[in-house]
């Protein structure tokens, strides 16, 4: 741990500091390993979910080049991921006056204002986001929610039922297009699962977008995603119907490559007139190859879980191995049961 730096710091006495520009001519090199090694820590901290801490850390980066964009936008997302949005909007502001192009953080902008309860400022920066990128689908679905959340200032009953109303027609379209996607009678089974929008659990500050409880045989889709495109929302339901099709409470990287496999090539092949980072990340991986997305799938499933299974019992390992074989293989982890997978 590095403490913050006092008034009285060589650096920050000016004085002093030019005496020792003239005397050291490493100071600069020192300084700039210092923002380095605060930097790293912060990332560290940022990624194992410790947003206080990283925070500290950016801000120490900070104090050495206030015009900093990128420690000021991971100080503004760690904010984010902690439920500060107030006190992210200086630094997403900050961010943006060096990248006023940054359709992603322009809509985090205004998602940070619409949370702070400053509905019409944080429409400005949907508009502009959708100006940018009209087909940006964070941007479209966040303007949709505030002015839902507007009119409910107005008339409540009227709002609650017209977001109910369109939180039903986009489920009734993104359930038929993952149906229709599958080949016919995948889903035969699955007619106990129920679908809705719903509050999901997090992982590492931000809401799963999507999941599957088996003990509920019930998919729940973020209710942040109420107003999104119905082939988006159909998008992560192809996901899910994958962990819904097995029918039991295991998951496992291979699982999970399976599931992110299937979701790529719906994308890829079928969705031409929604821009979506995640998926468009995730179709970029899977059209460099199918290995390409494996490997990513890995490695972000198992910095969640370094616990969770390389095998389960739908998913072996390869196409000419069973998963009983691979499951009965005494290096093989026994696996463990999930309340929620994701």
């Amino acid at each position: 741990m590095i403490s913050s730096l006092s008034n009285k710091n060589i650096y920050t006495n000016p004085g002093f500091h030019a005496q020792l520009t003239v005397q050291n001519p490493q100071a600069p090199k020192a300084r700039a390993v210092y923002n380095d090694f605060a930097k790293t820590k912060a990332d560290e901290c940022m990624n194992n979910g410790n947003f206080e801490k990283a925070i500290q850390y950016y801000k120490q980066a900070l104090q050495n080049n206030p015009q900093n964009a990128d420690a000021h936008l991971n100080i503004a997302k760690s904010y984010n991921y902690s439920a500060l949005y107030k006190e992210a909007i200086p630094h997403l502001e900050a961010y943006l006056r060096q990248n006023p192009q940054d359709i992603e953080n322009i809509t985090l902008l205004g998602e940070c204002y619409k949370k702070s309860g400053m509905l019409s400022k944080s429409m400005e920066y949907f508009n502009k986001a959708l100006e940018i990128e009209p087909h940006y689908d964070y941007a479209r679905r966040n303007l949709l929610d505030a002015q839902n959340l507007l009119l409910s200032c107005i008339d409540p009953a009227r709002a609650r039922q017209e977001r109910y109303n369109d939180a039903v027609n986009n489920l009734t379209q993104a359930v038929k297009i993952a149906k229709s996607f599958f080949p016919k009678g995948y889903t035969d089974d699955m007619k106990d699962i129920t679908v809705s929008f719903n509050k999901t659990s997090k992982m590492g500050g931000r809401s799963n977008i999507a999941q599957y409880e088996h003990n509920k045989r019930k998919i729940s889709v973020t209710d942040e995603y109420t107003y999104a495109d119905p082939k988006l929302t159909g998008a992560y339901l192809i996901h899910e119907f994958v962990h819904g099709k097995d029918n039991d409470p295991y998951t496992s990287v291979r699982e999970e490559q399976d599931a992110y496999r299937v979701q790529a090539e719906y994308w890829v092949n079928n969705v031409k007139d929604v821009y979506d980072p995640e998926m468009d990340y995730v179709s970029d991986l899977y059209k460099q190859s199918a290995r390409a997305l494996d490997e990513r799938v890995a490695e972000i499933y198992k910095l969640r879980d370094p616990g969770i299974a390389e095998t389960s019992y739908n998913h072996p390992p390869s196409k000419g191995k069973a998963a009983a074989y691979a499951l009965g293989n005494n290096n093989v982890q026994p696996l463990r049961a999930y309340e929620i997978i994701v």
